[in-house]
């Protein structure tokens, strides 16, 4: 009986922190990989959608915004501001 004391308070002790640290680094080395992989696969769909039948230099607007307010085809000019010169 207290040698299947002894012998559990040792696996404790020197064999299940060693049994820890493999399961975890193992765990920590998958997830950088499946990591790497993901961000690749997101660099492979972005450059191919950057590439798709373009000239170098074309220019492609995404967002044009509405015209708001007062527009510019009825400015009959702004009002008169006199002007003094300061010497």
């Amino acid at each position: 009986m207290l040698i299947k004391i002894i012998l559990i308070i040792l696996f404790i002790i020197f064999i299940f922190p060693s049994l820890l640290k493999w399961a975890f680094r193992g765990f920590v080395v998958s997830q950088i990989n499946k990591a790497q992989q993901d961000f690749q696969q997101q660099q492979r769909t972005q450059h191919s959608s950057n590439h798709t039948n373009k000239r170098e230099g074309q220019i492609d607007v995404d967002y044009v915004p509405t015209k708001k307010g007062k527009g510019t085809e009825n400015f009959n000019g702004g009002e008169y501001i006199d002007y003094e010169e300061v010497k």
